[in-house]
């Protein structure tokens, strides 16, 4: 896998972004998260921390991403987003595309878990 994933039940965190943007194989986090989507996850928490690189290919992988789970049937949330990310996704108005979170813990009380558990996935 590309992404690294942390599972909790049916939520997986995914991280990794900022060095996959500098890694061809960018494109294949879209099936490592078909992957998971066929093993029955349906909620996706998109860890930003860290990123300040910006640009058409970090935005077209969270859009594939978050149209393949929402296909399914599942959400897609943003944690921890840098002020350029944030700012990024204000000017191309995609702001209302996805609930923004300012930490993990934040975003997986979204989906109802109190507190991530410890393992890993």
């Amino acid at each position: 896998m590309v992404l690294n994933v942390r599972l909790d039940g049916d939520l997986a965190v995914l991280s990794n972004f900022g060095r996959m943007m500098n890694d061809p194989r960018y494109v294949d986090a879209a099936a490592d998260v078909r992957e998971l989507l066929d093993r029955g996850v349906r909620n996706f928490v998109i860890e930003l921390a860290g990123i300040r690189e910006t640009g058409k290919s970090l935005l077209a992988i969270l859009m594939t991403i978050t149209r393949d789970v929402r296909k399914a049937g599942g959400e897609v949330v943003i944690a921890h987003p840098s002020r350029e990310i944030e700012g990024h996704l204000a000017m191309m108005q995609m702001e209302d595309y996805w609930d923004v979170f300012p930490t993990v813990v934040d975003a997986a009380e979204f989906f109802g878990r109190p507190r991530l558990s410890r393992r890993k996935g």
